[in-house]
């Protein structure tokens, strides 16, 4: 007999912006799933990641014209479950995602919270008890939890969740279209590429990562160092090329913009080393480490968070300590250093993906927690 499949509302944006919540919704949503069947509703509470935790007067009707959708949605798609995904331990976000969820949460029999950015339960004890209910009303005792690590900012506890479940997040396999890729490398003389991609401010270790370039410039190697993504804040960008100006880094350091599809693969192909030294509060995961081992590159990443359950230490990564530019450079150093070190901890990057990131893997653990409702 053919199980009936749950119907799940998904509440959520898809990109743009490019960010790895909005694109790990995205694969959520096209996957095929046996246990359920999911219906959209599109947030547009950020057109780019220059409104991401910002106020901006659009983002009143989006929040109107969701609730809305929501109800309706839930009654003429018959969808009697609820997904979303909270803003993590941003004030600002949280408070949208209790005025979005509080007037509606009520209409659904079962809730599922995907805390892709941990720790919006840090925030309940400061506040005041008006708040303190109101965020009842919006996330407690959801029937299921999903965190993306191990690591889950003790969210479970506060929210105080029916069912955890760790799902890591996967991504789709764009290396096989670059068959060639970094296996075989061939340098003669040729500066060395490193990369961050992600969004840019303070707490994803901007500061220390151009610290780091410096150093390494101060002890003669040639690379470049590429940022794909945009600044948050003008004046942070201000900040930086400023720093970039003072340390004579101007032929070191490259500003790409957002990059997606084939031309960010192209990137990846290229480089070297990725680098990631995060100490953003909510960080769990890093989708962006992913495409790295999809794509053979050594990382290296603050030990921070979520961060030493996704990667392996030593094996595919080298961690460094949070705002330590010092440590950041000499295991940068270290793999630059070292050909065949560099090849192994790429091949066993490329290995952890398969085994643990694929999209596939994604799908289907995804569609084991739909069983569970």
């Amino acid at each position: 007999m053919k199980t009936k499949k749950h119907k799940i509302l998904v509440l959520g944006q898809t990109p743009p912006p490019y960010g790895g919540q909005a694109l790990m919704l995205q694969a959520l949503l096209d996957g095929k799933y046996r246990n359920a069947e999911l219906v959209h509703v599109r947030l547009e509470f950020s057109k780019d990641f220059n409104d991401m935790g910002s106020f901006r007067l659009y983002k009143f009707w989006g929040l109107f014209k969701a609730i809305l959708l929501t109800a309706i949605y839930r009654f003429t798609q018959g969808a009697d479950i609820l997904y979303y995904g909270p803003a993590g331990p941003n004030k600002l976000g949280m408070w949208r995602d209790v005025i979005l969820l509080a007037p509606i949460r009520f209409l659904f029999k079962k809730t599922i919270i995907h805390t892709h950015a941990g720790g919006t339960s840090r925030l309940y004890q400061k506040l005041h008890p008006v708040g303190k209910f109101l965020y009842r009303v919006a996330f407690f005792n959801p029937d299921i939890l999903i965190t993306l690590t191990e690591y889950s900012h003790g969210d479970e506890t506060v929210l105080r969740a029916k069912k955890l479940f760790v799902v890591p997040n996967g991504i789709e396999d764009k290396f096989l279209y670059n068959r060639q890729s970094n296996d075989s490398p061939t340098r003669v003389d040729q500066p060395y590429n490193l990369l961050y991609i992600g969004a840019m401010y303070a707490e994803r270790g901007m500061v220390e990562l151009i610290e780091a370039a410096r150093i390494l410039k101060d002890k003669r190697y040639k690379f470049c160092l590429r940022l794909v993504g945009i600044f948050i804040d003008s004046s942070f960008s201000k900040y930086i090329s400023e720093l970039v100006i003072k340390h004579n880094l101007s032929d070191y350091v490259e500003f790409l913009g957002t990059k997606t599809g084939r031309d960010k693969w192209e990137i990846l192909r290229n480089t070297d080393v990725f680098v990631f030294p995060t100490y953003v509060p909510s960080e769990t995961f890093g989708v962006v480490l992913v495409e790295a081992m999809q794509f053979k590159v050594p990382i290296v990443a603050s030990r921070w968070n979520g961060i030493p359950f996704v990667v392996g230490e030593n094996e595919d990564a080298l961690l460094v300590n949070p705002k330590d530019s010092e440590d950041l450079a000499s295991k940068i150093q270290l793999l630059l250093d070292n050909e065949e070190l560099r090849l192994t901890m790429g091949m066993n990057g490329r290995s952890h993906y398969l085994s643990k990131y694929s999209i596939q893997s994604f799908i289907k653990n995804m569609d084991d927690v739909f069983s569970e409702l």
